[in-house]
């Protein structure tokens, strides 16, 4: 039986476990992505090519509660990382120094979560093994798409780095 996850909106199998302290997720989501994150680290190329992605858009469909300081910054941070990635196309190796960085400065509120999403963990879990780095570049573009109103202020602190 699946039960869809109250943040992201994907489908997963009714689980009673643990979840992430503050991206907040049903328990069947979050050991959904656990079990994606030991297929990119089973598989070096997988990694390298889809990992960065996989952490960011995971990140951004969990956003937890807006009122914790880690939550939003997470949201924050997680989106500059995309926006490096996808659109001014830098090296998923270089992305971790800058979104320390901007770790450390301080962070605007975030506007209200979106309140769905076209792509889920759960589409690119469907999927098989030789189609997961599309998968999960569709599920990163929409993602990013769905915090559009972040990509005029992310621009800037990215700027100001």
């Amino acid at each position: 039986m699946a039960q869809p996850c109250f943040s992201c909106g994907g489908r997963f199998e009714l689980y009673e476990g643990p979840t992430h302290k503050y991206m907040l997720s049903s328990p069947g989501c979050w050991k959904a992505y656990g079990e994606l994150l030991a297929r990119e680290y089973e598989n070096p190329l997988l990694f390298g090519a889809a990992h960065r992605l996989t952490v960011d858009a995971y990140a951004l469909q969990h956003p937890g509660d807006p009122s914790d300081r880690r939550a939003t910054q997470s949201v924050w941070i997680h989106y500059a990382a995309l926006h490096l990635a996808m659109v001014e196309e830098v090296s998923h190796a270089s992305i971790p120094a800058k979104m320390q960085t901007l770790a450390s400065k301080p962070l605007p509120p975030l506007p209200p979560a979106p309140q769905s999403h076209s792509i889920t963990l759960a589409d690119v879990v469907a999927e098989e093994a030789s189609n997961h780095v599309p998968a999960v570049q569709r599920w990163a573009a929409s993602a990013y798409s769905a915090w559009e109103p972040l990509r005029r202020d992310v621009s800037r602190l990215l700027a100001d780095l």
